[in-house]
């Protein structure tokens, strides 16, 4: 196969031939701090053996085939969501070249390993146009990162949609009061702590409310008295203690679904809870929105019915199913090539065990990742022939 890196440092395999189309298949191989060893590996190595197993048909295939190792796809790090496969189209906000991990600016970071920040600063696509114009198709493997398809007993999740993702950040500022001087209820206290509690719970009362009306929705509140760096000198959290009504709080939330209208209606209620909160318990509140990516509604029907005729072939359960994670994917299904159509793509699930990801207990029975590469591969080989 050859091989080639584009400007911030995304890898591509293609098995020789003529200058055709290609089928692309991969994810990528970085992974959150403490993490595991499959998010996003799996689909590298299940790509490159179902690429590999049909050496013997290269020739024979109309189209050549390609794999993909994608930088940066978590967020965990600099903050900033598929940052390789955003930066090959030029997509990348430049703003996050600036952003900080364990004190290395993204800017650094790229530069270090031998690449060029200046594609992302001036928004120039790092992968060259022609070689997105040829891109056919791109089908990612993936673990499911969640445990529907083990505890169902079900091989392969054909994925259908990939829900969007809003993250917000809420601070919440009270007043600092002696925790044994000061009387209890709002006509004296403050508390920033005790408004970030009922407003979690007022959200997790709609959340719940949503999904009775079978909406699809997921909702989590990740951090709480956290703002990123607690040990600095100027954190509004060193103001709080044991024995004080709390001045200050702050917690995060994730909020998904793979509905794009509802998304921004239920953002909206969200936003009217907490204020209304705020008020109720007589505390400032700011709220900032970290991150918004839409959903992808629906994935390519072709491709959905190659991995379903892939599975019946091979004799493997599948079942359709949205993807409540956001991949590189998401970000490829919203390509558009010179012509106006979208690149279509597809995403093959395997279970994982418990459904435990991002954690280093992470793990995929060896037999599920041969399970996928096979119907990866004759799931390619229905789009390249």
């Amino acid at each position: 196969m050859t091989s080639f890196w584009d400007g911030v440092g995304n890898l591509f395999l293609t098995n020789p031939g003529a200058d055709a189309e290609v089928v692309l298949t991969g994810s990528h191989l970085d992974t959150v701090p403490v993490g595991g060893n499959y998010d996003g590996a799996a689909g590298i190595v299940c790509g490159l053996a179902a690429i590999i197993q049909m050496k013997p048909m290269w020739e024979k295939l109309r189209r050549r085939l390609a794999l993909v190792v994608w930088r940066g796809e978590e967020s965990a790090t600099f903050k900033a969501l598929c940052t390789g496969s955003q930066a090959a189209f030029g997509l990348c906000d430049p703003a996050i070249l600036s952003r900080r991990f364990r004190g290395r600016t993204l800017e650094e970071a790229i530069r270090r390993q031998g690449f060029d920040p200046d594609f992302i600063a001036q928004r120039r696509p790092s992968l060259d146009p022609e070689k997105k114009e040829k891109i056919s198709s791109h089908v990612e493997l993936h673990i499911e990162q969640a445990k529907r398809l083990e505890t169902d007993g079900i091989s392969i999740g054909v994925v259908s949609s990939i829900r969007g993702t809003v993250r917000l950040r809420i601070e919440v500022i009270g007043e600092a009061n002696h925790s044994g001087g000061t009387p209890m209820g709002i006509k004296y206290r403050r508390d920033a702590n005790l408004a970030m509690a009922y407003m979690q719970v007022t959200m997790h009362e709609a959340c719940i409310h949503a999904l009775e009306r079978g909406m699809d929705l997921v909702q989590t509140v990740g951090l709480v008295n956290d703002d990123g760096d607690f040990n600095r000198a100027d954190s509004p959290l060193r103001a709080n203690s044991l024995t004080k009504v709390s001045p200050y709080g702050t917690f995060s939330v994730d909020i998904r679904s793979d509905n794009e209208a509802f998304l921004g209606e239920y953002i909206a209620e969200i936003t009217e809870i907490i204020q209304t909160k705020a008020r109720r318990y007589n505390v400032g509140v700011k709220i900032s929105e970290i991150l918004r990516q839409r959903p992808v509604e629906n994935l390519d029907r072709g491709i959905r019915s190659a991995i379903e005729a892939s599975c019946r072939d091979l004799e493997v359960s599948h079942v359709e199913m949205p993807s409540g994670a956001f991949h590189d994917s998401a970000v490829l299904a919203g390509i558009r090539k010179s012509g106006g159509e979208t690149i279509p793509v597809g995403m093959i699930f395997i279970p994982c065990r418990k459904g435990i990801s991002h954690n280093p207990a992470e793990y995929v029975d060896p037999e599920d990742l041969v399970r996928g590469a096979l119907v990866l591969s004759n799931t390619l080989h229905r789009l390249a022939r």
